[in-house]
């Protein structure tokens, strides 16, 4: 949570299960905290993908309602690889791979060159084979996410991130949400949707069958 342009206080918390009861809840408990109420808030930044099938819509579907109940509250949709990218601020590096949703080999993925101290994105994030994303990345580079855990990603000029910053941050995602804020990037609720690396496993059996 943050006022202006500082962040103000991090709830981080293991959100693994019962995502829409625990969010909800810590939202409510963190306003209460500083005297505030839902309606006192004017902006809200959601982490909008990729990442977890129920972890992104639960985001999204809490932002999409605070947006609806309260007309007055603008929202931006943070790129997920974004908010990991910026936990890697105090490394060492020129360029950085964010590494995400490994399965049967593929990741999602995304690149960064460092300018001016700032993550700058020059790869959009896609769904690639892991090798051959890491075959065509720029050394030296720096490897950071999730997908880490799952596929073997080393080499000449490959180094790691600690594996506590892997994952987005609430402090990540409100920095970068205040940067879109601070550039008018807003999402108009109707056009908030989340970001999946692929299909849902549902729809994607439902199209083979047809």
């Amino acid at each position: 949570m943050g006022k202006d342009d500082v962040l103000v206080e991090e709830d981080l918390f293991d959100a693994s299960r019962r995502h829409a009861v625990r969010i909800v809840r810590r939202m409510d408990n963190l306003l209460k905290s500083h005297g505030l109420n839902p309606g006192d808030v004017d902006e809200l930044y959601v982490s909008a993908g990729p990442g977890s099938f129920t972890g992104t819509r639960v985001g999204i579907t809490v932002a999409r309602t605070m947006a609806q109940v309260s007309h007055s509250l603008k929202v931006v949709a943070v790129s997920t690889a974004q908010a990991i990218a910026r936990n890697a601020e105090d490394l060492d590096w020129r360029h950085l791979g964010v590494v995400m949703s490994s399965k049967d080999n593929q990741v999602y993925a995304a690149l960064f060159e460092r300018r001016d101290d700032e993550a700058v994105l020059t790869c959009p994030g896609e769904m690639v084979d892991a090798a051959d994303f890491l075959a065509r990345s720029p050394r030296p580079i720096l490897l950071i996410g999730e997908a880490l855990d799952h596929v073997e990603l080393s080499g000449e000029g490959v180094s790691h991130a600690p594996r506590d910053l892997f994952l987005p941050r609430p402090g990540g995602v409100w920095h970068i949400g205040r940067r879109e804020s601070s550039a008018g990037h807003f999402t108009d609720d109707r056009q908030l949707l989340p970001i999946y690396p692929r299909k849902p496993e549902a729809q994607r059996l439902w199209e083979n069958k047809q």
